[in-house]
Order: C-alpha cells, then sequence, then structure tokens
C-alpha cells in the first residue's frame, strides 16, 4: 500500500480548486454511501449517480466521478488528488484546472458508459481515479523531476520515501496496463486508469505546446532532446520560448564577473550596477547685473527635483514587492530553504530572477539561499543571489561581498574580479568601527593580500 502525502514541486497557484473538489467528495460520500452503510437510504436510491452500463445518461459522467464504494476507496483517491492536483492545479491555475478536471470527468465517463452500454453490460463504475490517472500522467508530463512523499506498507515493512513523479506514474500506469492485458481488455478499474490516463498525455501536451503552461524548461519535452524533434510535440512558439530563457542563464558566470571586473555593459541584468546619470548641464553665464540671489531659488529648486527621483535600494525594494507574483514566489523560497529543497528553491528563485523582482526579498532570505548553495558546492548559482545583496547595500552587504569574492577567487580563478569585489567594502569614516566590521576589514585584507600576491 502506497499513500502520497506531499510533494516538492512549487506552488504558483494556491490549491483551491484541489482543496474544493476534496470536500466535494467527502461531503457526497457521507451523503450517499455512508448513509447506505448504516442503513438510512437503500442502494437502489444512489444507483442513479453512478456510471450504469445498462444506460446511457450524460449526468452520471459527471456525478460518477464523485461517488466511491468505501471509506479505503475514497481515502486513496483523495491522497493522490491531492498530491497530483497540487502540481497540476499549481502551475496550471485554478480556472484552467477545474476545467480540466471537469472536462476529463465528462470524457472519462463517456468512453467508459457508452461502449459498454453497445456490449450489453450491466455493472456499474465509480470514484475519482480515471481523473486522477489523468493528472498523473500530465503531471509526468510538466515535472517528472519533481518529487512525491508517500507512507508505504508491505507487509512487516513500514514507513515513508520519496521518489520522482517519474518513478510513481511509470509504475502505476504500467501496473495498470498489465493488469488490462491479462484481464483481456475488460472494462474494470484497471481499464479506467489507462483510459484516463490516455486523455492526460495530449492535455499535458496542449498546454505546453500552446504555452500556456510555463514549466520553467523542467517538463519532460524540454529536457528530452530527441521529443523535440517532433513538430506536434514542439512547436515553433515553445522553441523560441525555450531559446530566450536559455540565453537568459545559460552563462551566469560570464554576466556576473562582467559585472564586478568593470564592464557595465550587460550589469542591469545582474543589478549591480547603478543606473547612469547624465552629466550636469553646463551652468549659464550671467551678466554683472544679475543678483546672487535671483540664481539661488532655481539652483535649489534642482537639488530638491534630482534628489526626489533618486533610485534607492529601498525603493527598489518597495517596487519589486507590489508585483503580484512576489508574495507567492517569496513564500514558496522560504518554505522550501526551510525543508532544505535546493530544487524548488532554485525555480522559485529563477521565477523572481526573471520577473526582475528578486531585489524585494529580505536579506536573510536572500543569504541563507546563497549559503545552502554554498554548502552543496554549487558555487555558480550562489553568484545571482550574493550580488542582489551587494546592491541593497544592507547590513549584509559585506559577507555577501565576502562569499562572492572567494567564489571568484578560489573556484572561477578571476583575481582580478575578486578584487574589484572586496574593495565595495569600506571603512566607515569618522566613526568607532565595531568589531564585527573589523572582523570583516581584516577578512578582505587577507583576501586582497591573496588576489594581489597572486
Amino acid at each position: 500500500m502506497i499513500i502520497p502525502y506531499s510533494t516538492d514541486a512549487p506552488l504558483y497557484h494556491l490549491p483551491w480548486v484541489t482543496g474544493g473538489i476534496i470536500v466535494t467528495n467527502v461531503v457526497i460520500f457521507f451523503a450517499t454511501t455512508f448513509q447506505v452503510m448504516i442503513g438510512n437510504l437503500e442502494p437502489e436510491q444512489i444507483d442513479w449517480l453512478l456510471i450504469q452500463f445498462n444506460q446511457i445518461n450524460p449526468l452520471q459522467w459527471l456525478t460518477g466521478n464523485f461517488m466511491h464504494f468505501d471509506p479505503f476507496h475514497l481515502l486513496g483517491n483523495m491522497f493522490f488528488l491531492f498530491c497530483f492536483g497540487l502540481v497540476v492545479e499549481g502551475k496550471v491555475g485554478n480556472a484552467r484546472f477545474l476545467a480540466i478536471y471537469l472536462v476529463s470527468c465528462l470524457l472519462i465517463g463517456a468512453v467508459a458508459q457508452v461502449p459498454m452500454f453497445l456490449m450489453g453490460g450491466q455493472e456499474a463504475a465509480a470514484g475519482a481515479s480515471g481523473v486522477i490517472s489523468t493528472l498523473m500522467v500530465i503531471a509526468l508530463v510538466w515535472a517528472p523531476e519533481n518529487e512525491i512523499s508517500f507512507f508505504y506498507w508491505f507487509f512487516l515493512f513500514v514507513g515513508h520515501a520519496e521518489a520522482r513523479i517519474m518513478t510513481i506514474c511509470v509504475f502505476f500506469i504500467g501496473m495498470d496496463v498489465l493488469s488490462v492485458v491479462f484481464s483481456g481488455f475488460a472494462m474494470s478499474g484497471a481499464m479506467g486508469h489507462v483510459i484516463g490516463a490516455l486523455m492526460g498525455l495530449p492535455i499535458g501536451i496542449y498546454y505546453l505546446r500552446t504555452d500556456q503552461v510555463d514549466c520553467e524548461g523542467w517538463d519532460v519535452i524540454s529536457r528530452n532532446d530527441w521529443l523535440q524533434e517532433y513538430p506536434l510535440l514542439y512547436g515553433e512558439k515553445q522553441r523560441r520560448r525555450d531559446q530566450d530563457k536559455h540565453d537568459e542563464i545559460e552563462n551566469p558566470v560570464e554576466k556576473a564577473l562582467q559585472v564586478t571586473g568593470g564592464d557595465v555593459s550587460k550589469s542591469q541584468w545582474i543589478g549591480l550596477a547603478s543606473r547612469k546619470r547624465k552629466p550636469a548641464t553646463t551652468p549659464v553665464k550671467t551678466s554683472s547685473r544679475t543678483s546672487s540671489t535671483a540664481v539661488a531659488p532655481k539652483k535649489k529648486a534642482r537639488r530638491k527635483k534630482r534628489k526626489s527621483t533618486e533610485v534607492t535600494p529601498e525603493r527598489v525594494a518597495q517596487k519589486c514587492q507590489t508585483h503580484p507574483e512576489f508574495n507567492r514566489l517569496a513564500y514558496v523560497l522560504r518554505q522550501s530553504l526551510d525543508s532544505n529543497n535546493l530544487h524548488a528553491a532554485g525555480q522559485a528563485f529563477l521565477r523572481l530572477d526573471a520577473l526582475k523582482i528578486g531585489a524585494g526579498l529580505a536579506e536573510s532570505t536572500l543569504m541563507r539561499y546563497a549559503t545552502q548553495l554554498c554548502s552543496s558546492q554549487r558555487w555558480v548559482d550562489a553568484i545571482r543571489p550574493l550580488a542582489i545583496l551587494i546592491e541593497k547595500r544592507g547590513s549584509m552587504a559585506d559577507d555577501a561581498c565576502l562569499r562572492l569574492a572567494q567564489i571568484q577567487l578560489r573556484i572561477l580563478k578571476r583575481n582580478d574580479h575578486a578584487i574589484a569585489t572586496l574593495e565595495k567594502i569600506v571603512a566607515p569614516q569618522d566613526q568607532v568601527i565595531e568589531p564585527e566590521k573589523e572582523a570583516r576589514l581584516r577578512k578582505r585584507d587577507e583576501l586582497l593580500s591573496l588576489a594581489r600576491g597572486a
């Protein structure tokens, strides 16, 4: 027995619809099947809600997917619906997810009922497992590398583990296919699962090909070059989108080094360069008859206007935090860091960076992310959050300079860039130097000596 309970897939949309569908299934179960179990209703009173094979009733195509035969049937389906609903709804959004779910219910009900009616079937079918198989295959197409956490119970072996979505989907769908083959392709629960899985494949590919879902290059097609050779799977729009992303993040080392090395042609990408200011206007010479008191107010007004339009790190951060996607992505990043899930944290950070709102993150969050990347020896990935910290010019800017300089000096072997980064750490003038600041200055001097001596 396997019971999934969580996933590390980043949530770009809160799963309101998934939660609502689970609640609806539970309410319908206690209002129908449970009432039959305790004797308040007769089975014939709720049979019309099942997918009956002796008739054609389009209403049953929908209601049958919300009916379950016993509590274990309900619980098993709801756990799977929760995990795979999170993945699909988290990427495609609430309204589209609801449309996918309901349309899949109708199609699965029709494909199951109509052929069985024509063949004279007398049984009935119910349960959400068919549409869950649809969601499972969509998740396989969109997020094969994300993981599902689950409890397992095999005889005396009990525990919990994690497995990739690809592994779980291949295992369960493979078992259903084998069951259908050995049963002689008879209509059964396994057949319903296979029907649902076959419907999920074109749905997942359609949303990818029409660019209605952004999997940030982690979908099964973008990660397998041989699949991109088929225009039916990989359209020109997808190709242009992936190429743009490839050009943007393919060589972050080069872009970071250009910033610290003095070439500011691409420095806006990494956020370290200040905006170019226009040269001051040459003052107009005035005649001796012009009084100095007449000119002074104008100069003062110009200085005041320039000050009001100055771009500061605080204003940049506030502007980033007003973006409609900021709070959700920042929450995903923090939760991923709390659970030590660097994969999900990286996806959330890349999305924030692509939207140019990473400067709105708190210094502590940026430093935690950079620290975890360095602990995993992902030195190149740590450059970007450290660069944002330096640009914010906050209390952690000096620590970020020291870490970035060490990467440049010891990993990238670029002493000149390390020197440029270390020179950003300056001692305060006419102030008492605090012990922490003094320690950073000593570390700066050590690294400078090392860089210049080499």
